[in-house]
């Protein structure tokens, strides 16, 4: 092999001598003009062009040698390869001339008239495209070959960067895909720093990288300032922003000088709103090379980067709705259905085994009307047939069947939806509102009592003060003909004696009635429960054929109840026991102590109760009459009037206890009544005192009734007093100062609460109050809502006596308001 002195590019017409014919065929085969070689002036021309430009262009004979190189080829390799003419053109580019694969020139050398190839040269390290064609002599005679090898390695790096971008691998939105996009702007830029970093607020003061790379490597996510640094200039521009002089701009920048960066080139990301998401920045130690490809390749990046963030976004917020919903659903007291439109339940949230008791498994698959009650199953099911049918949610109120064949309530919202693939799918969101309904229940009940109570009020009233003129009257002549001297004929007695018990009768009716009025306020006194249901069920068991079995603890606690009203309790429960059982039977009445915790589903106070249950083995009770037993005037039996367990249940209520009921037809009946327990164990002893109290002085009796003021004078001239009488306040007032001025006053006066068109009793003992601050006063009525009757000392009456009542009940208050005035 001849190698030439020269280093440099050899003239093209001095090589014509090294295997080149001197005058080479003309023809339009040669990419060389023939003159070209022939004229001396046309080839310094050539050979200055080829000079001038960047690519490598070599000339080879048929054996690969090179025989000329422009400036660029001798310049590159001149460290290595001092003089390159004569070497086979696989030294310099391939390093051997042994080669496993047929290097591209050596198709054109073997006879092809041309080859265009990319190729990865090693020793150069880069890819080149290498153009290659064959010369000829005049002959028609190929001599050697040309070749233009053109560096394409930043361009192979764009395009490899921008098929990775529009393929999207690896997966688009994912940590994965965020760091290929930043390694990949690095390589396509050859620049060794690149951030992706998104706001994850409104303010654009401070950026979280999503993606960094740095010198070949990942760096965790970091917090950039965008403040007031080479950031905020980029965000600025619509496009994108670059500069060679970076530090010199930024001298205060830190990560600028950390990472000693002389050039960067950035682009904010813009998301579909037109909103800054985020910015994509390119950082390199050296200037930036090929600034119009990065310029155009950059905002390529922004694109996909912005639009893959906003997809991120997204993701994140369904995954964060999806777990928030989850939460919702698996932690909400409702329970979720998802089911078909037919109502075959598909999904059931996870509390199911809470609040009806199954196991979800034991439902899917099971239609949901399956558990519906059958009072309402059909009707339900069609309605929810035409909403699923329409897309149009509706609502549903039912009872559902729990584990334990309970039935509670349900409130129910339905909504119907179609899929992506086009199936229509329902959700059912199902609430229990079963102690609601019971609630409403008893508000409704109430509700009743409380319009029974107006009506009975006004009853009561009415005929208490007929009754009292009557009873009055019978147990006065009985009192006097049981006096008389002169012989009585018995049966008389025995006639009014029998009227006297009618009259006890008819009062407790009118008490019933009393009941339900506001006015039928209890008169509490700390009671040992077990005397009285002991006497009470006594006395209605009486000449019956039922027997009773009591379970009564000695260890009970006290209760503070009206005896009277509580014992009117018992008897009524007693009674309906006793008639569930015509053919005879046995009636077990228990009682115990029980605490009452604030979580119980009983509309009753915390604390202390004695239990008192009271069962039957009767016929049992309809489920379908069970709910309407307490209310005003129902009843199942022909002889009854609807007013014992009304009565019963609003006494409960008074006494802030509560009575319920189980029962089974064809097993029997079952109340538990709740009475609070009392404060204090001391039980007051009420002895009743039956003799007549005699008594002197004048008394005062004002009521618009002249019955009443008729048999009430009698009866108190009976027991010794002298009588005025005074039809209403003004009346009474009159009467009263009168007598203080005569110096001849009232010991006491007697005054009904209610005069219709008059002053009232309040209003009158006001007034007498002011003419006499230490006059004795007893309130007298039928009936009254007023508070009076419950507190009448806050009024300044001295005491009550309620219509209607006998000589005796008239006695005893007399005597003891004068006594206890007396005693002071």
């Amino acid at each position: 092999m001849k190698e030439v002195d020269s280093p440099h590019a050899t003239p093209l017409h001095e090589s014509q001598g090294m295997k080149t014919p001197s005058t080479p065929p003309t023809g339009s085969q040669s990419p060389l003009r023939p003159d070209f070689l022939q004229q001396h002036t046309a080839g310094e021309e050539w050979e200055q062009a080829f000079n001038a430009l960047s690519d490598h262009i070599i000339i080879l004979d048929r054996t690969g040698i090179i025989l000329w190189a422009n400036k660029a080829v001798t310049e590159y390799f001149e460290p290595v390869h001092p003089n390159l003419i004569g070497l086979d053109y696989r030294i310099p580019y391939y390093g051997t001339i042994k080669l496993k694969e047929l290097p591209p020139w050596e198709t054109v050398l073997a006879g092809a008239l041309s080859a265009v190839i990319e190729t990865w040269l090693s020793c150069l390290k880069g890819w080149f495209l290498v153009s290659c064609y064959p010369l000829y002599d005049r002959a028609g005679e190929q001599w050697g070959a040309i070749s233009v090898v053109k560096d394409i390695t930043d361009q192979k790096r764009v395009e490899e960067a921008l098929r990775d971008i529009a393929q999207g691998a690896p997966a688009a939105g994912s940590v994965a895909f965020f760091r290929s996009l930043v390694k990949d702007l690095s390589n396509a830029l050859d620049v060794e720093y690149a951030i992706l970093a998104e706001f994850p607020g409104t303010e654009k003061q401070q950026a979280q990288t999503v993606a960094a790379w740095a010198n070949g490597t990942f760096l965790e996510n970091f917090s950039l300032n965008i403040s007031h640094t080479f950031g905020s200039r980029i965000l600025k521009n619509k496009y994108s922003n670059w500069t060679n002089t970076a530090q010199q701009e930024f001298p205060d920048d830190p990560l600028l000088s950390q990472w000693n960066i002389t050039s960067y080139i950035g682009s904010p990301l813009i998301g579909t709103a037109g909103q800054i998401v985020g910015i994509v920045i390119a950082l390199g130690t050296r200037p930036l090379r090929k600034i119009q490809i990065a310029q155009s390749i950059i905002p390529l990046f922004a694109v996909r980067a912005a639009s893959e963030l906003e997809r991120k976004r997204a993701e994140e917020a369904l995954r964060d709705s999806e777990e928030r919903y989850r939460a919702i659903v698996e932690n909400s007291y409702d329970l979720i259905f998802e089911t078909t439109p037919s109502g075959t339940c598909l999904y059931l949230s996870p509390n199911c085994s809470h609040v009806l008791g199954y196991q979800v498994d034991e439902l899917i698959g099971k239609s949901f009307f399956d558990f519906v009650h059958p009072d309402e199953r059909e009707r339900l099911a069609d309605e929810f047939e035409q909403k699923v049918t329409i897309l149009e949610s509706g609502e549903m109120v039912c009872r559902l069947r729990h584990y334990t064949e309970e039935w509670r309530w349900f409130e129910s919202h339905t909504r119907p939806f179609r899929t992506t693939t086009g199936n229509i799918l329902v959700v059912i969101d199902a609430r229990d509102i079963t102690e609601r309904k019971r609630a409403e229940e008893e508000r409704l009940r109430a509700t009743k009592l409380e319009s029974v109570g107006v009506l009975a009020g006004g009853i009561a009233h009415d005929f208490n003060n007929i009754l009292t003129s009557v009873f009055a009257n019978v147990g006065l002549s009985k009192m006097l003909a049981s006096k008389q001297q002169a012989p009585v004929d018995a049966s008389i007695v025995e006639r009014l004696t029998a009227a006297e018990k009618a009259c006890l009768r008819a009062r407790d009716l009118t008490k019933q009635l009393l009941t339900f009025a506001k006015g039928g306020a209890p008169i509490k006194n700390v009671a040992s429960i077990s005397t009285f249901i002991t006497d009470t069920v006594e006395f209605a068991l009486r000449g019956s054929n039922v027997r009773c079995e009591l379970h009564l603890p000695h260890d009970l606690w006290a209760v503070e109840v009206d005896e009277g009203q509580m014992s009117q309790v018992i008897q009524n429960l007693v009674i309906n026991a006793d008639q569930a059982m015509p053919n005879g039977g046995v009636i077990t009445v228990e009682a115990r102590n029980a605490k009452i915790e604030p979580t119980t589903s009983l509309p009753v106070n915390p604390g202390g109760y004695v239990v008192v249950s009271i069962q039957d083995q009767g016929i049992g009770i309809s489920s379908e009459y069970v709910s309407k037993i307490f209310d005003p005037y129902f009843t199942t039996k022909q002889k009854g009037n609807g007013l014992g367990l009304a009565t019963t249940y609003s006494i409960m209520k008074r006494h802030d206890g509560h009575i319920t009921v189980n029962s089974e037809l064809g097993v029997g009946t079952t109340f538990f009544l709740y009475i609070p327990a009392a404060k204090t164990m001391l039980i007051e002893s009420q002895e009743e005192e039956e003799a007549l109290i005699d008594g002197s002085g004048r008394i005062l009796i004002m009521d618009d009734e002249i019955e009443i003021r008729d048999i009430l004078g009698k009866m108190l001239q009976h027991l010794g007093y002298e009588v005025t009488y005074a039809n209403d306040g003004q009346d009474a007032i009159q009467h009263y100062h009168t007598a203080l001025q005569q110096h001849d006053p009232f010991v006491l006066a007697i005054i009904d609460l209610t005069i219709p068109g008059g002053m009232g009793g309040k209003e009158t003992v006001s007034r007498l109050q002011e003419i006499d601050p230490n006059v004795l006063a007893i309130v007298s009525s039928g009936y009254c809502n007023d508070p009076v009757l419950a507190n009448p000392e806050e009024f300044g009456f001295k005491g009550v006596i309620a219509k209607p009542y006998n000589l005796i009940d008239l006695s005893k208050v007399l005597s003891h308001i004068l006594l206890s005035r007396e005693s002071t």
